[in-house]
């Protein structure tokens, strides 16, 4: 990382969660600033926006810095330009990025590092013109994060988003399971199911780890298709997570591979990191190495 570039861009989200994320990155800045820094607070998602869009932020600007929760670490790993480092400051809700790479949630810590500049280069997917850094689901979970999102822009909207926002949504598809099946091919392999599960870090939502060998500089995803439909099928997958024992069981596919389209239908939904993400068919391919992590 270049000596030279002292300028930092700090992405945070203002609607935290948990608690507020305007003391958190506020910190991480002055710890910046004492170490001859130039950092550079983006509250407004706009105004992040167009700053994260400049071409020449990568060759004029030392790092990216999400502070936030994973939807926080989607946004900018999107907004950014290619070859721009980044740094997260875990401060929401769910911390999948930051716990799987070891980022410090202490904000002098994080300065210390970014003043190093030691990085480790990980892959990304991409589906369809999205990057994402975690996983995709397609099937129940993201028939959840299309209700969370729904109900965010709806009559009495809500912009935090805690654990417990979730319930309603999830009680909701339990009642009206999504359509199915899908169709998974995967480098040659074909697979067909309820529920597909795509992974580039190893643990999904509340770190349960679904993917628990998926390696984030492999150049592979790991691939997970549930086959048997249906809110019993659903418990027992879940039981057997929990006992960390669902790869093992005869109605579970899995495997690996760097390209994979999956349909479905009519209109099965499509999560990325957590986010809506349309729905079926879609394209997935891994990214080798596509982005630089600062770390400890």
């Amino acid at each position: 990382m270049g000596g030279g570039r002292r300028r930092i861009a700090i992405a945070a989200n203002p609607y935290g969660g948990a608690e507020s994320h305007r003391r958190p990155a506020e910190a991480l800045a002055a710890a910046l600033a004492r170490r001859g820094l130039l950092p550079h607070v983006f509250w407004e998602r706009s105004e992040r926006r167009r700053a994260l869009a400049d071409p020449d932020l990568g060759r004029s600007w030392r790092c990216a810095v999400a502070v936030g929760g994973d939807g926080t670490v989607a946004d900018v790993i999107n907004e950014m330009p290619p070859g721009l480092p980044l740094a997260v400051l875990p401060a929401g809700n769910e911390n999948l990025f930051a716990r799987a790479l070891g980022s410090p949630d202490d904000p002098e810590t994080l300065a210390a590092a970014i003043l190093t500049g030691r990085t480790r280069r990980i892959d990304l997917g991409r589906a369809g013109r999205r990057l994402f850094s975690l996983m995709v689901g397609i099937g129940f979970d993201a028939e959840v994060a299309h209700r969370v999102a729904r109900r965010r822009r709806g009559p009495g909207s809500f912009r935090p988003v805690s654990r417990w926002r979730y319930l309603l949504p999830i009680l909701g598809a339990l009642r009206r399971l999504p359509p199915g099946p899908v169709e998974v091919r995967a480098d040659g392999v074909r697979a067909r199911g309820a529920h597909c599960l795509v992974f580039n870090l190893p643990s999904y939502a509340c770190a349960l780890p679904v993917a628990a060998d998926a390696r984030p500089d492999d150049g592979l995803l790991d691939w997970i298709v549930l086959e048997r439909p249906g809110r019993l099928a659903l418990a027992r997958y879940s039981l057997a997570v929990l006992r960390s024992a669902h790869l093992g069981r005869s109605d579970v596919r899995h495997g690996r591979a760097r390209h994979l389209r999956i349909v479905g239908g009519p209109l099965v939904p499509v999560q990325l990191d957590g986010d809506p993400a349309g729905f079926t068919p879609v394209e997935i391919e891994v990214l080798a190495a596509a982005l630089a992590v600062i770390v400890p």
